[in-house]
């Protein structure tokens, strides 16, 4: 029979390989580039290693002079979850101004082309000599 702490122990390792195998996965069908999955894959390690190192988890909560050491893990990833909502901003932004010049590019590039084929409709065809 397993005990508590140890079934914790194996969930936490089986939600770290779980983790790690989704981004895996997401990056060779690029659904998510080399550089967002470094962020997932040190996730996926920190669960792996809390999940295994109970004590250390005890010791970096004594450390920040957390009471509770769960909320130490809860408040990682919450910090986590919101540092990684600024990267996505940022990443959106800079999409977003890429986008906003290609578009002006392709209307400036579509208005040359209406005047090109405007003057060549006013020009009279050269006439075929046999």
């Amino acid at each position: 029979m397993l005990t508590n702490t140890l079934r914790v122990q194996v969930a936490g390792v089986l939600l770290a390989l779980a983790a790690f195998a989704v981004v895996i996965e997401l990056v060779r069908r690029r659904r998510l580039t080399e550089w967002q999955s470094i962020v997932w894959l040190t996730a996926a390690v920190a669960i792996g290693t809390f999940a295994v190192y109970r004590r250390l988890q005890f010791a970096l909560a004594e450390v920040v002079g957390i009471y509770y050491p769960p909320v130490l893990i809860l408040a990682a990833f919450v910090f986590g979850g919101l540092l990684i909502l600024l990267l996505q901003s940022v990443a959106l932004t800079r999409l977003e101004e890429r986008n906003r010049r290609l578009a002006q590019d392709v209307a400036l590039l579509r208005e040359r082309l209406d005047r090109v084929e405007s003057s060549r409709a006013e020009q009279p065809a050269p006439e075929d000599e046999p």
